[in-house]
């Protein structure tokens, strides 16, 4: 998402989106961030109003709303609901008195709102269709370049760009297109642009990697400047010139006259470029999830010209790292609270620091499809994978150490280890289980029973006895030293995809299709209780208990995080972030956090310590 990154005018903020959610975040302390609540469905664009007073959001989906926000308050002041569909963009006036959002093609509307009430300045058709960029530029001159009482905006997209001049009080809107000196239209997808200070030029980044120069007195294209392989997706303007982002990770210096002056290069590419209310900084996101903090003379400096980030680089510093697929498990070690391991469908297994949110250790594994299952110990983080085989890779360094070849036949779907970490335990999607003895990494025993995908296994704690969900609808209990199935139990309808054991162990809880917490009695055929599990319609895709028993957490396709007595299955808390399927959730060894992760890529860390039973 372009533009989803904002430095705050006060120097101490920076905003982004984060699934559902706006996150106003602080650069010196990553534990202060506020979330802000509202959206149903993933933002989609986000923006910052110059002297940091407003937010504003934007969602796809069926309720398209745009999400008007007090930076100060932190709370919500417009929910504004006109557009069908989606928003494409939207942006603050200069004054901070308006508002423009823009609709996807199927919507088609551009609207003007007025921040001092809310309501609609004006409607009207958008060009070009769809706009995926808009910006206001000031106020429009007269002949003499003096500004009038009209609001100035540009709205840009496939093959075109229009000037708009808004009368505010009347509500009277007219555009008029940009051309190209002597050849009629530019032929351009214009993916960002900016306007000069004096608000007469544009500089407007380009999906073929040029940017191209604006004359706004009679709006023709006068320049086409520089040329990047993966296109350019951002572009900022100062008064000493032009700095542009572009797909393949280069930030590009340009003095006034538009020559280059240098440039540097992040891992992955630009998608946001934001500078600081002084402009001696620039925040840049980038499509492989990094978020870098950047001194604008690390630009222009000698030596810089293709220069790489580095870590020990004083003026790039990194902030902070993201997935850039979806989260799809995540563990702690046994007894550690300050770290957790996830695993993603980009093929990395990373280790976080809980103190700082940053990015320990990576081990990055090509070719290989998702990770679906994770075991995190103190010394090695164990791995299940779509080509069917179980990794071992080091704790610390994120070297690999060990592979088990077609440990199933399909993807690895569950993994557990036993308590005396001798040997661990294995489900595949063509519904087998498997033993590995650990240090050997020998195959033990195969038991096969299932008919559908292993989703999940959990162990006693005496290390003989294992329990094992299926999406065919059951769940086995086995005796290992016998390597037979002891009991069996069905839900009625739909696959089972998650269980787990409270601290006594004598009950059994199962979530899956049937879309309810089950409660077994190995001993009794029929479940004990049971409970809705949310929403009609939600389906929980996971389930963790806590290590004191006491409470319980269920995820899945309803996008909520629901915090359970164990005794009473009362739900106690509904804890809102994600705007996809919830894949994953753990409880840190002290139950003083809850994780969880999610298809929007999001990983979530919440306090737990204080949930009232």
């Amino acid at each position: 998402m372009r533009k989803a990154l904002h430095y705050h005018p006060n120097g101490r903020n920076y905003v982004y989106s984060a699934g559902a959610s706006v996150v106003v975040a602080d650069f010196t302390d990553p534990h202060q961030q506020a979330f802000l609540h509202g959206h149903d469905e993933g933002v989609c664009c986000l923006a910052l109003s110059r002297m940091g007073n407003w937010i504003a959001s934007g969602q796809m989906g069926e309720n398209a709303d745009v999400m008007v926000w007090s930076f100060e308050g932190r709370e919500l002041v417009y929910q504004l609901q006109e557009h069908d569909h989606g928003i494409s963009t939207l942006a603050f006036s200069d004054d901070e008195k308006l508002l423009v959002t823009a609709g996807v093609a199927e919507d088609g509307k551009m609207i003007v709102w007025d921040m001092c009430n809310g309501y609609i300045v004006t409607t009207v058709s958008a060009s070009p269709r769809p706009t995926t960029f808009v910006s206001f530029g000031g106020f429009t001159k007269n002949v003499k370049r003096r500004p009038t009482s009209n609001y100035q905006l540009l709205t840009a997209g496939a093959n075109k760009m229009v000037m708009w001049s808004l009368d505010p009080y009347t509500g009277e809107i007219a555009g008029e297109p940009i051309t190209a000196e002597g050849r009629g239209t530019p032929v351009r997808d214009i993916t960002h642009a900016v306007f000069s200070d004096d608000f007469e030029w544009v500089y407007c980044a380009t999906a073929t990697g040029d940017f191209l120069v604006v004359r706004v007195s009679d709006l023709k294209t006068v320049r086409q400047v520089g040329g990047s392989r993966r296109g350019l997706n951002a572009i900022l303007a100062w008064p000493e010139g032009v700095i542009t982002g572009a797909g393949d990770g280069t930030i590009c210096a340009y003095d006034a006259s538009l020559n280059l002056m240098g440039q540097r290069r992040i891992p992955g590419g630009v998608h946001s470029l934001s500078f600081s209310a002084d402009r001696l900084e620039i925040l840049v996101g980038g499509t492989d999830g990094h978020v870098f903090r950047v001194r604008q003379d690390a630009l222009t400096e000698r030596g810089a010209a293709g220069a790489a980030v580095t870590a020990e680089d004083e003026k790039l510093l990194l902030l902070n790292q993201n997935p850039t697929g979806r989260v799809t498990c995540v563990a702690y070690a046994p007894g550690a609270s300050d770290r957790f391991a996830t695993g993603s469908t980009d093929g990395c297994v990373r280790v976080w620091d809980a103190n700082d949110y940053s990015v320990a250790v990576e081990a990055l594994v090509r070719d290989a499809g998702a990770v679906n299952a994770l075991i995190y110990s103190a010394d090695m983080i164990i791995s299940g994978w779509d080509d069917g085989r179980i990794r071992s890779h080091d704790s610390y360094s994120g070297e690999a150490l060990w592979a088990i070849d077609n440990a199933h036949q399909g993807a690895v779907t569950a993994l557990v280890m036993s308590n005396n970490t001798r040997y661990i335990m294995s489900g595949g999607d063509e519904g087998a289980v498997r033993i590995w003895e650990l240090r050997s990494r020998d195959l033990v025993s195969h038991l096969k029973e299932h008919r559908g995908r292993v989703s999940s296994i959990c162990l006693f704690d005496d290390d003989v006895h294992a329990l094992s969900a299926s999406r065919d609808r059951s769940f086995l209990c086995w005796d290992l030293r016998q390597e037979k199935r002891i009991t069996s139990h069905a839900q009625r309808m739909g696959g089972l995809n998650c269980i787990a054991l409270p601290l006594d162990q004598a009950r059994i809880l199962t979530v899956g299709q049937e879309r309810r917490v089950t409660v077994w009695d190995l001993r009794e055929r029929e479940p004990i209780q049971s409970r809705d599990v949310g929403e009609p319609g939600d389906e929980a895709k996971v389930l963790a208990m806590s290590n004191s028993g006491k409470i319980f957490a269920t995820g899945g396709t309803g996008k909520q995080v629901r915090i359970w007595n164990t005794e009473t299955l009362e739900p106690l808390q509904t804890l809102v972030l994600h705007s996809a399927t919830v894949n994953g959730l753990t409880f840190s060894p002290d139950d003083r956090q809850l994780v969880s992760v999610g298809d929007d890529g999001c990983i979530a860390v919440w306090n737990v310590f204080d949930v009232e039973l």
